[in-house]
């Protein structure tokens, strides 16, 4: 596709004076020559003169000739600009324009009109020739049926209008973060809180289950007759010390499994396995065989589990303290103790051993059966 330049200086073509020559406006037309049928094909008129708005300018409607149609909606376009190197104006209409047959058309001739004083000048432009041209088909090919609708999943739907709004999605999401970050900000001045509180260290296991032994003595649940609670706490507490810090899964397990689990764990300290065993075991009669013990063997289970607690917190840190001594560039100095774990504990109660913790199960079910039928007589229907 080319374009073709006609130009005229209408003071030498038309004018029979000489001095409209140098003032004489510059007329040319410029339009596509070649295209496809259908195509939209540019036709510019423009004039340069010191007053291009006197110019009038050949107003074209609906097409340019019988072959050669204007398309309207983008017709008649005007643009007025200033050229600096001959210090003149230019105004330039522009129009498109296309046919809908192959062949080769004449466009036609442009007329201008300028007025000069009492007088008025035309000036006309060359004809010209402009060709369009058919795509070429396939004759020979079969026919083939128009294709399909086809559905678009949510997934391109979204890919296109994220890419189509992109800017318009990322400012919404900026100012809903914004919104967010000022209504945090607002509760935490309001409930005058740190913004970013410290997280808190991690408890160890074997401090967070000799704290709860200390609240547990402190609710002195035993002591106000809570006595199936206070074996129920002291036993869950136990459980979950096994489960975080020996991975034995006791809070699922019976006394049994249980049973099993502590002998595989301490193969080398048996009695502390048989010791736990008995504390579960005295906590099972309290809650189904309703037995009460006495407070002399509350203490007792008591003591056993946190003896037990105790043994284990020094174990873990004399094998801390060996691991620092082995790497004392790798010590955290940030794991001293507490002043919760500084604080001084009472030495563990020794427990009884005639206590319920310390007996044979054998023992503590043939005084249950004693106690039993000790019941029936007292009930048993006397004669009269």
């Amino acid at each position: 596709m080319r374009k073709i330049f006609i130009c005229l200086l209408g003071g030498l073509l038309t004018s029979p004076m000489a001095s409209l020559a140098q003032t004489g406006p510059r007329i040319w037309v410029e339009y596509d020559t070649s295209g496809m049928i259908g195509d939209a094909m540019n036709l510019r008129l423009r004039c340069e003169s010191p007053n291009p708005e006197n110019v009038n300018f050949p107003l074209l409607q609906e097409q340019l000739s019988t072959d050669l149609l204007l398309i309207p909606t983008d017709s008649l376009k005007v643009d007025t600009s200033f050229n600096t190197e001959s210090g003149l104006k230019a105004k330039t209409v522009s129009y498109l324009f296309s046919s809908y047959q192959e062949g080769l058309y004449t466009m036609p001739s442009f007329c201008f009109e300028y007025p000069a004083g009492d007088s008025t000048f035309t000036y006309c432009t060359d004809t010209g020739h402009v060709r369009f041209y058919a795509p070429e088909v396939d004759t020979t090919a079969a026919i083939k049926d128009i294709a399909p609708a086809f559905s678009v999943s949510n997934k391109e739907l979204i890919k296109e209008y994220w890419a189509k709004y992109d800017i318009f999605l990322w400012i919404a999401l900026a100012a809903a973060l914004l919104c967010g970050a000022i209504v945090f900000i607002y509760k935490k001045w309001k409930r005058k809180e740190p913004l970013f509180a410290q997280k808190k260290p991690a408890v160890p296991p074997v401090i967070r289950a000799l704290e709860s032994l200390n609240r547990l003595k402190e609710r002195e649940l035993w002591q106000n007759n809570l006595i199936k609670d206070y074996y129920t706490e002291l036993t869950d507490i136990l459980r979950l010390y096994l489960s975080e810090a020996m991975d034995i899964p006791a809070v699922e397990m019976t006394n049994e499994e249980l049973r099993l689990a502590l002998k595989k764990h301490f193969p080398a300290k048996s009695q502390d396995a048989r010791n736990l065993i008995e504390v579960l075991d005295t906590a099972t009669l309290v809650k189904f065989a309703k037995v009460l013990p006495g407070a002399t063997e509350h203490e007792n289970c008591y003591a056993v589990v946190k003896g037990f607690l105790e043994a284990q917190k020094k174990e873990q840190e004399e094998a801390k303290a060996a691991e620092n001594a082995k790497n004392p560039d790798n010590a955290d100095t940030s794991t001293e103790s507490s002043p919760k774990e500084q604080k001084s504990e009472p030495d563990p109660i020794e427990p009884h051993l005639d206590s319920p913790c310390t007996q044979t199960n054998d023992n503590v079910l043939t005084r249950n059966k004693v106690a039993s039928e000790s019941k029936e007589e007292k009930e048993a229907p006397t004669g009269n």
